[in-house]
């Protein structure tokens, strides 16, 4: 069965200082490699490469889609103090610029100012709620590979549309996550998915675009490596004009915020939403 950390692991070129290399997996794909699977694989090399070990905050472009084949990803450190340091991460398939990213990377035992004004929503746990595969009976084995490794349980489905926002429980099926640096791959990849559901929430089915993300910013606050379930919670507060932006944060069963993250997303003709269009026609479902 896939495995997030196997399909994300990155190796040294032995010849090139700063040089790693993957391959992409096609268990995580959508109508590509995702792009929260190919940002873990870019964090992955600067924590590889950075001489520190505590990620603090993480910033991509997604570039091009890529193919499920070996990827070269070039690490360079920007400079930063003796407690920080930043890196440029650039990830290539051939002549493709797949990816392009920053990192900031920080040292153990910071001290400083400490305050916590977070409230986490108030949303039922992962087992009251319905999984999608539950949801969606009859349509899941046919979403995209990517489902075939992780479990969402959302607190609304197929509603009628409302505020812009989306509350998901997420974990993976397959992938046992052992210690920080794991965990860190694993929230910046989950706050990949909010900008999408957010947005959906406040469109009827079928939808007529989809929303692929321009960029992800992911801040990391604190590491639950011991947590199964994480709720990502996102927020469309603006569409106009062929854009929108989301605000996300990520939380633990028990209330403790974990990351928060921005993305910017592009619309784009939905490929399949004339399929749509006729099973909604068929379920006596409005049309968009």
């Amino acid at each position: 069965m896939p495995d997030f950390l196997a399909d994300s692991r990155v190796t040294r070129d032995p010849d090139r200082p700063g040089v790693l290399h993957a391959t992409l997996s096609p268990s995580w794909a959508v109508w590509g490699p995702n792009g929260g699977y190919l940002a873990a694989i870019a964090l992955r090399s600067a924590m590889a490469e950075s001489r520190l070990p505590r990620p603090a905050s993480f910033q991509c472009h997604f570039l091009a889609i890529g193919a499920f084949e070996p990827v070269e990803i070039a690490v360079r450190s920007l400079g930063g103090g003796k407690r920080a340091e930043s890196l440029r991460v650039d990830v290539r398939q051939g002549e493709r610029h797949l990816l392009a990213a920053s990192a900031w990377m920080v040292d153990d035992g910071l001290e400083g100012y400490e305050h916590e004004a977070s409230r986490a929503p108030e949303v039922p746990g992962p087992e009251a709620l319905k999984s999608f595969r539950e949801l969606e009976p009859d349509q899941y084995d046919d979403w995209y590979p990517i489902w075939r490794s992780m479990e969402g349980r959302p607190t609304r489905w197929r509603e009628a549309p409302g505020e812009p926002r989306n509350h998901t429980w997420l974990r993976f099926t397959e992938t046992p996550i052992p210690d920080r640096a794991a965990d860190a791959l694993r929230q910046l990849f989950w706050l990949d998915f909010p900008g999408w559901n957010a947005t959906i929430a406040a469109h009827p089915w079928p939808f007529r675009w989809v929303t692929p993300n321009l960029d992800l910013s992911v801040q990391f606050h604190r590491f639950a490596p011991e947590e199964d379930w994480m709720l990502a919670d996102g927020y469309v507060p603006l569409a106009a004009e062929g854009l929108l932006g989301c605000t996300s944060r990520l939380w633990t069963r028990d209330g403790r915020l974990l990351a928060t993250g921005t993305s910017k997303h592009v619309c784009r003709p939905n490929p399949q939403y004339e399929a749509d269009l006729a099973r909604a026609r068929q379920l006596g479902a409005a049309a968009d």
